[in-house]
This record gives structure tokens, C-alpha cells and sequence, in this order.
């Protein structure tokens, strides 16, 4: 499965002071890239101003997976980030290590940062750059494999497309009414059926594109597809409790976002049968 998992902008309403909530989103975006999502979802519905807190979530989920080496170029003094300095850092591969220079075959993210005739400058590193044939546009993020050495910081390189590599996610707001139009949706809550009666189902989405959505911390995705008129999409959708014998009351939506990832990796390691 290509898993993309949708939030509501809410996801941090127990916390209590805004370094709590900055915390809970470093560990929603940590637990998004361990299981290599695609894409977060923050979808938004009638409520205390939902627009300002999905845009607070946004920046700092975008901060995150931002390499440290761009974070300078992308980001300037803004409030909502004040507190991005919480964040735990996200060691992904294509960020390299700051103290080593890139070697021949990396792949490293970077930032078109300037031109030189028909080549591309991109920024790979804190003073570390890669030449790649054609001007892309300034300020695009690209996938670069380095192909060879022209100077201690300067490199050849190629962008590489469609690569499997992992390169984090994305992040995008969405109105709860138009995400529930999209295809493959799991909606997850301790009301729905157990996994176990539902893991053909699953299976059958092995090579599909799903969109894994979760409730806030005091109503789960049941209570808010109701209270907004969509209840019926339960029984047309797949609902699954992905912890049948909780021994908790509640499950914070960062420790769900755990456990439903954990069996989902699980599902799509397991070999298609005949294979």
C-alpha cells in the first residue's frame, strides 16, 4: 500500500501548553516517516477556529521533514514555529550526515538555489552542492543522486523521479467533506470491527493507494462523521478497531497512529499468495 493518513486539525486539543502540542506533532510526524507515509492529511470541520490550528500543524510537520540544511532557505521567523526546536529531529537517509560529505550513487534532497547556464545548483548540505542538467525552477525541492566529484563541497548529479527511496512526506489541508470522497479511505476507532475478521480486506488493498483517518482526542472518526452528517459512511467505508482489547479507555491519536501503522507495514510485507 502507498498509506497516507488523514488527522483532524484538532489532534492536539489536550494539550495543554503550546510545547505539549508541539511535542505531539514531532511524534505524529516521527511515526509517519518510521512506516514511510506519503502524504498527511489535516482535514478540517466545523469547529474552534479550524483553519489557524491545521496551519499551526502544517508549518511544523513541514519543518520536520525538511532537511536541517534547508530549514534556513524555506522557513523564516515565524511564530507558529517558534517552538519548532522541540521537534525531535528525523534522521531520514536522504538527508546524509551533517559532518560527511555525500559519496558517488547518494541520494540526497535538495533546494534549487540558483542557475548556471542550463545546469541547476542545488543545495545538498550546509555548503554542499550537486550541478544536474536543466534549469528547474528556484526554490524546487528534488531527489539527487550524486554522480561524481568535481570539488571538495561541489558534485555532479542527476534528479531522480519515480524512486523508491523514501524522501518523508507531504502535508496538505483538506475540508473533512472532500475527504471522504477520496478512494480506499480506513476509517480506525475502537467502535469498528475488529482487525482480525478484517485482514483479507486489507490484504486486498496491497497495491492501492489508502488513506488511513483517525479521530481527535474526545471524538473518535464514528462521532465526527456524524456529528457532520456523513454517519453512513461507516457502513460503505472499512471501520476497524486496530486494537480489539484495549486496556486503556482512550488511545492518544499519536500512540493509534502506532499501532495501525505497525499492522498495516506488517500486511504489506507479508508476500501476496503465489509469490
Amino acid at each position: 500500500m502507498n498509506i497516507s493518513i488523514a488527522i483532524p486539525y484538532n489532534v492536539t486539543e489536550e494539550s495543554t501548553t503550546e510545547e505539549e502540542a508541539v511535542r505531539k506533532i514531532g511524534y505524529i510526524g516521527r511515526a509517519a516517516a518510521i512506516f514511510r507515509v506519503r502524504s498527511i492529511l489535516i482535514y478540517t470541520f466545523k469547529g474552534d477556529e479550524p483553519l489557524r490550528k491545521a496551519t499551526f500543524i502544517k508549518k511544523n510537520l513541514e519543518y520536520l521533514v525538511t532537511p536541517p540544511y534547508l530549514r534556513k532557505d524555506l522557513f523564516g521567523i515565524d511564530p507558529d514555529l517558534r517552538l519548532a526546536g522541540l521537534l525531535q529531529p528525523l534522521t531520514l537517509p536522504v538527508f546524509g550526515h551533517r559532518k560527511t560529505n555525500p559519496r558517488v550513487r547518494d541520494v540526497r534532497v535538495g533546494l534549487v538555489v540558483r542557475w548556471e547556464g542550463y545546469y541547476s545548483i542545488i543545495k545538498v548540505g550546509e555548503d554542499t552542492y550537486v550541478k544536474v542538467p536543466r534549469p528547474y525552477p528556484i526554490k524546487t525541492m528534488l531527489l539527487v543522486s550524486i554522480d561524481s566529484m568535481i570539488s571538495n563541497r561541489f558534485y555532479r548529479g542527476h534528479v531522480v523521479k519515480n524512486s523508491k527511496v523514501y524522501a518523508g512526506y507531504s502535508v496538505n489541508l483538506i475540508e473533512l467533506r472532500e475527504l471522504v470522497k477520496l478512494k480506499n479511505l480506513i476509517f480506525t476507532g475502537k467502535e469498528g470491527s475488529s482487525v482480525i475478521n478484517e485482514v483479507s480486506k486489507l490484504r486486498e488493498l496491497k497495491n492501492e493507494d489508502v488513506v488511513v483517518v483517525f479521530g481527535s482526542p474526545r471524538m473518535g472518526i464514528d462521532e465526527i462523521l456524524k456529528d457532520e452528517g456523513l454517519g453512513d459512511l461507516l457502513k460503505s467505508s472499512l471501520f476497524i478497531n486496530f486494537v480489539p482489547n484495549q486496556g486503556l479507555v482512550t488511545i492518544r491519536t499519536e500512540e493509534a497512529i502506532i499501532a495501525v501503522l505497525s499492522i498495516l507495514n506488517i500486511i504489506n510485507a507479508i508476500p501476496s499468495e503465489g509469490k
